[in-house]
């Protein structure tokens, strides 16, 4: 049987120096290293499937900022993941099949501890190391530089002796590895060229094909001579600082060609069988990779103010053009409004019957015939149906929302106290906001009694669903938008919200919080929450205290925290930023 416990703990020490190597940077290389075969980006073939790297510096700067919480929020993490793995240890024995597990429990604290700047620089990583989690075929690889390749051994050898179980030693071309496994897979963790690389390989890989997984013999073509980072980065505007990218049609031809390499060793330890597909099945799943190729993500703004990242799925043009036309300005939507937060979303109803109906066209005029899409081409029928059932016009008039939450005040998580005072607003945009107004009065006497002109001009709202909870209630109209505000003073605020301009592209989604109340409330919450809910064992006082400092340390970091989905010319879209406190 695989030594399950130590495997885990090299697991979690390759995941440590995996999240280091994201967020630790120094400025002692200059330039893009994206082009340069060398470095990290050497090992990754140009063809891999997938890859993750941080190839460049991060500024000093951003990176004194980012570590000043950093050993705090770490040391709480300590405890909440020793924590964890005492209740793992617990239902192991419990099911008598962990009482060895009990002695990791002390170097899972150690292993935790190297994430603290001052450990890590003792096992030998430096500040600056370059990092990639990349495929060799689809064998996941990750690759850190050491600064210290003896002092990174020691560490091995500490994390072993308080174990109490070493990892078997193998050589490959005169290099020792170390790995835990058993008959079908192999945890392999080597020190290799100033690197520590660590892979998970099936036991029966031939010495030939582990010598190119670990990097001993180099690929053909690096991923930095053929261009691909590089020109992903150019066409989203990514930083060097870290940027990959999953290629879907890669992923999908390893399982639909006949494989070779290291591939063709992996399937056949999977028993994988390419002929069992049909000719059609596999003409129509490459034809589907099309819709989706590749999914990118990468780091676009970096500085001591704020962090800017964007995952793009990018979409076949045509799909791209239709579902652009989805997203229809709303006042306000995108924009940062301040406060506590807020949310909303733009759908224009019409535009996205007419996408649905020609998704439909194409599936009726191509169909599929693989058998394994059957029930797929069957909902061709079902989505006809569906859109022949008639609906209102206004309903078509729809065009997006948006709920801004300006305070909330007196909330006690400890006496289970809700909030004493919400200010917030809501805004519908329709084309048509009169009649929108219109059939609200019909179930409602309040509102129809509503003495209401499309001028943007708050009323009184007296709905006693609403004057039960909230000191006050507002609504307003223009031609296209319907408000509602509850609370004494947002009243005052819903004219801002007609005159807000919409981000442009206008977003599908879009969300901002007021990051450090957020991580302050949720701290609060936990260190008031009950000790067990009604499907979980009770939580510890200790637990419950390192995971409110864990959001309490992260609160102190973030100011604000905004995300949209925007549908571009390149696909679906997800940046997002966090700003940072001064």
């Amino acid at each position: 049987m695989i030594q399950f416990n130590l495997q885990k703990t090299v697991l979690l020490l390759c995941a440590t120096l995996a999240g280091l190597a994201a967020c630790s940077r120094s400025t002692d290389d200059a330039g893009s290293v994206l082009v340069q075969n060398e470095g990290v980006l050497k090992y990754v073939p140009a063809d891999t499937a997938y890859v993750f790297a941080t190839p460049a510096p991060m500024p000093d700067d951003v990176l004194d900022k980012l570590e000043a919480n950093a050993d705090s929020i770490y040391s709480a993490y300590e405890t909440v993941i020793k924590s964890t793995l005492s209740e793992l240890a617990a239902a192991e024995e419990g099911a008598g099949r962990g009482r060895e597990f009990n002695k990791y429990l002390a170097l899972a604290g150690e292993i935790v501890g190297l994430m603290r700047s001052d450990r890590l620089r003792a096992a030998g990583v430096p500040r600056s190391p370059q990092m990639a989690i990349y495929g060799m075929g689809l064998i996941p690889v990750l690759r850190v530089a050491l600064a210290d390749t003896e002092a990174f051994e020691a560490t091995l050898d500490e994390l072993e002796a308080k174990s109490g179980e070493k990892m078997s030693v193998a050589e490959l071309d005169g290099r020792p590895y170390r790995y835990v496994g058993d008959d079908s897979a192999r945890l392999i963790v080597a020190i290799i060229d100033d690197y520590v690389v660590a892979t998970l390989v099936p036991t029966a890989l031939s010495d030939a094909q582990l010598t190119t997984v670990l990097g001993l013999t180099p690929p053909r073509q690096s991923i930095a001579e053929s261009g691909d980072l590089a020109a992903i980065a150019s066409r989203y505007e990514f930083a060097d600082y870290a940027l990959g990218f999953i290629d879907v049609e890669r992923v999908a031809a390893t399982f639909l060609d006949s494989p070779s390499g290291v591939n063709a060793e992996l399937l056949a330890a999977f028993e994988y069988d390419a002929g069992a597909l049909s000719d059609v099945c596999r003409r129509e799943i490459r034809a589907m990779t099309k819709v989706m190729p590749r999914v990118v993500s990468g780091y676009t703004d970096i500085s001591t103010e704020r962090l800017g990242s964007n995952t793009i799925f990018e979409l076949r043009s045509d799909l791209a053009a239709g579902l652009a036309a989805l997203a229809t300005p709303v006042p306000g939507l995108g924009v940062d409004h301040g406060g506590l937060g807020s949310f909303g979303m733009s759908l224009d109803l019409m535009a996205a019957r007419e996408f649905y109906e020609a998704r439909l066209d194409a599936m009726e005029a191509d169909p599929y015939e693989c058998e394994h899409f059957a029930d797929l081409q069957a909902g061709v029928a079902q989505g006809r149906q569906a859109l022949s059932q008639p609906l209102p016009p206004i309903v078509y008039g729809f065009k997006g929302f948006l709920a801004v939450v300006d305070d909330v005040e007196g909330i006690d998580f400890a006496s289970r106290q809700p909030p004493t005072n919400v200010n917030a607003r809501i805004l519908v945009a329709n084309e048509n906001a009169e009649g929108l107004l219109a059939m609200g009065a019909m179930f409602s006497p309040e509102i129809a009694a509503l003495e209401l002109e499309p001028d943007g001009k708050p009323v009184p709202l007296n709905l006693p669903q609403l004057t039960a909870q909230f000191e006050a209630a507002y609504v307003a109209m223009t031609e296209t938008a319907l408000a509602i505000a509850i609370g004494e003073t947002s009243g005052d605020r819903l004219s801002d919200l007609f005159a807000s301009s919409a981000a442009e592209p206008p977003p599908f989604v879009s969300m901002h919080l007021d990051g450090g109340r957020y991580y302050q409330m949720m701290s609060e919450a936990i260190a008031a929450g009950s000790t067990a809910s009604a499907d979980a064992e009770p939580v510890s006082p200790e637990l419950k205290k390192a995971m409110s400092q864990v959001m309490t340390g992260i609160g102190e970091m973030i100011d604000r925290v905004s995300i949209d989905v925007r549908f571009t010319e390149h696909g679906v879209e997800l940046p997002a930023t966090l700003t940072l406190f001064d």
